[in-house]
């Protein structure tokens, strides 16, 4: 069937919109999401096949330790099913320099070699990898694929209702600010806000799998101060700034700290005087 009336797509558009609508894990921040996980999933499945990994790396069996135990502490967290069982999870070392690591639906992580010279502790891979399971917990994916169809979609309404009604020249320059709209106003925006939301989970979850979540911003310092803040604004970027995530994983320690599981109290038993 062809939508050639824009009564008609604002009809459709209207009911994704309600039909899509759910809400974040802890955070219960309202999220948009038109696409199944299984879908997205196959899709990065497919991906992740094609990267450059390192199979034999001495560090992978640390980051599947630590990732496996964040996985747990997210799992109970996981009402709606989205987590695959801990031993459908897939941890690699990506053959690249670039300091990055990097979460797909379906549990597969991504730890570039780059990397390891930011994170030499275990706290410091919890604080990456924390923030990469957040992702994938919160469906960060998903929402991202919906809200680039629905990006899209609303661009074919707007072009539909226009077209007869302008002349070309202001049909295309309406279209172009439309569309740079959409990315500033809703595109990018959503990414700095899945990118906090994965700092603010990824800090509950490193503490409950027994790492220090102060461990967080320290690394985000050196990160910074090692790798260089780039000088792209923040408003066009898809992460937030360092001073502003820094500042953030500040004000959610307190939170955190409260997390980290209380150590067992010693069993040794007390010896007696001699009588």
């Amino acid at each position: 069937m062809q939508l050639r009336s824009p009564q008609l797509w604002f009809a459709v558009l209207g009911l994704a919109l309600l039909s899509g609508c759910q809400s974040a894990p802890i955070t219960g921040r309202s999220q948009f999401i038109m696409v199944s996980e299984t879908e997205v999933a196959s899709s990065a499945a497919t991906e992740f096949a094609k990267m450059a990994k390192l199979p034999n790396d001495p560090h992978l069996a640390k980051i599947k330790e630590i990732g496996l135990k964040i996985v747990a502490a997210a799992r109970k967290e996981d009402k709606s099913g989205v987590l695959p069982p801990a031993n459908k999870w897939e941890f690699a070392i990506i053959n690249d320099k670039t300091p990055n690591a990097f979460a797909m639906p379906g549990g597969k992580i991504g730890y570039h070699i780059g990397m390891f010279p930011y994170s030499p502790t275990d706290d410091d891979i919890a604080v990456i990898l924390g923030h990469e399971v957040s992702h994938v917990l919160c469906r960060h994916g998903a929402e991202r694929v919906s809200q680039s169809l629905m990006a899209a979609s609303s661009l074919a309404v707007v072009d539909l209702a226009t077209a007869s009604k302008q002349s070309t020249a202001t049909h295309e320059e309406m279209m172009l600010a439309l569309g740079v709209g959409s990315q500033l106003g809703v595109l990018l925006p959503f990414s700095r806000a899945h990118e906090s939301e994965a700092d603010h989970l990824g800090l509950l979850l490193m503490a409950r799998a027994g790492y220090n979540p102060d461990a967080a911003p320290a690394f985000w310092q050196r990160f910074a101060q090692k790798a260089g803040s780039g000088a792209t604004p923040e408003f066009l970027s898809t992460h937030p700034t360092d001073a502003t995530r820094i500042k953030q994983l500040q004000s959610w320690l307190p939170e955190a700290r409260a997390q980290v599981p209380a150590k067992p109290a010693s069993t040794t038993p007390t010896t007696q005087p001699a009588s």
